[in-house]
């Protein structure tokens, strides 16, 4: 991963703080989702409980979920 790509992760996941958080989604739901994008062939990164396809900020994932595909 680029330095370019590393600060637009960073920009996004500070935007995404700066507003109302919505709910975390459901286990299976994220799982599907997850499931989904690799199967288009989609980059999927897990960083510090951010989750995200293709460098674009998906979801925040709660510490208490078990993610295992």
């Amino acid at each position: 991963m680029g330095v370019g790509m590393g600060v637009a992760m960073m920009m996004q996941q500070a935007g995404a703080l700066v507003g109302a958080a919505p709910p975390p989604p459901e286990a299976a739901e994220i799982q599907s989702q997850i499931r989904r994008a690799k199967a288009e062939g989609r980059t999927v990164t897990m960083v510090n409980g951010a989750l995200y396809f293709d460098y674009q900020l998906v979801a925040r994932i709660p510490p208490h979920f078990d993610i295992r595909l």
